[in-house]
């Protein structure tokens, strides 16, 4: 709906298409002129990934020009390994004939299982290929695992590098604060952290989070304004904004990396989540793959002891 009025509206020759789940830098320009110099009706931006996976995205073959010739759209048995980016330029008139087909719903278009495997069948749909750092933020390890990579002293995608200035609105925080006795070493913490001789090792912290004296932090991704308790152990976590983690907690602990059991496709891989405004109580011990959902209170704790793969949420009946 919105994007036919506003292609149409616009008289654009090219439209350019973006996916808002993938980290990357990128100039558009020179796709845009390969795209032109083709004549082509669709270019779509690949990088190869490796071959395990390839299941995760929509993976094309193309010939010596780099014409696709063909497509699938997270195949369970890849053929490819050369992923789509999510990055598309069309030539305009394509992209409104494509909303124009009978059997088109203008709001539910699906790139990757309708439009491009529709218009390979012409023959003017082409790769263009590139070899910088790009990442398919769209699963929780992968999230995970894109920010744990901001962490190497020169990052695939170095936010720091004077030639290409990536502008992110700052909050309006005093700066870090690092009492005597802390520890942190190989991390990024933002405006208004507070370290209170606590430890932050490998992890992203970002605006307003305080970490209370003998607390650890290791290996996650701590959120805006969320507290974390002393002498609390956080490892491998991924907590939300404005949580509150207990004196004495430790979660992401021990070997059992059973699947959580209410989304066993999503948290599998040893992460454990804590939701927005959850307030985890003093002496909580959890496993891995663990979810504490939003707005969780103490009270909703029936147990200091969480088994891997367990849900806290006071709305889902407890797995026995």
């Amino acid at each position: 709906g919105d994007v036919y009025i506003y292609v149409q509206e616009a008289r654009a020759t090219d439209v350019l298409i973006l996916s808002g789940d993938h980290v990357y830098a990128m100039d558009y320009r020179p796709m845009l002129a390969r795209h032109r110099e083709l004549k082509a009706d669709v270019t779509v931006a690949v990088q190869p990934v490796p071959w395990d996976d390839a299941n995760r995205f929509g993976v094309m073959t193309t010939d010596d020009e780099d014409r696709v010739i063909d497509f699938d759209e997270k195949p369970a048995q890849p053929r490819s390994n050369l992923a789509s980016m999510g990055v598309y330029i069309f030539r305009a008139e394509v992209l409104l004939d494509v909303f124009r087909r009978p059997e088109s719903d203008r709001s539910m278009i699906d790139f990757g299982h309708e439009v491009i495997p529709f218009l390979i069948s012409d023959g003017n749909v082409f790769a263009h290929r590139f070899g910088a750092y790009w990442r398919d933020v769209g699963t929780l390890q992968s999230y995970w695992e894109a920010n744990m990579e901001q962490l190497a002293d020169v990052p695939g995608l170095n936010l720091y590098d004077p030639d290409w200035r990536i502008h992110t609105r700052s909050e309006e925080r005093p700066p870090t604060k690092i009492m005597d006795g802390s520890r942190v070493s190989r991390s990024l913490l933002s405006n208004g952290c507070i370290i209170i001789r606590g430890s932050v090792e490998h992890s992203v912290l970002s605006p307003g989070v305080v970490v209370h004296e003998g607390a650890v932090v290791r290996d996650s991704i701590i959120m805006t304004d969320t507290v974390i308790g002393p002498g609390a152990v956080i490892e491998r976590c991924i907590v939300d904004k404005i949580a509150r983690i207990g004196a004495g907690v430790r979660l992401g602990v021990g070997d059992d990396f059973s699947p959580n059991w209410l989304e066993p496709s999503r948290l599998n891989t040893g992460l454990t989540l804590v939701g927005r405004g959850a307030s985890v109580p003093a002496n909580v011990r959890a496993g891995r793959n663990v979810l504490i959902a939003p707005d969780v209170r103490e009270t909703d704790f029936e147990s200091l002891e969480i088994i891997s793969g367990e849900t806290i949420d006071p709305n889902v009946p407890v797995w026995s």
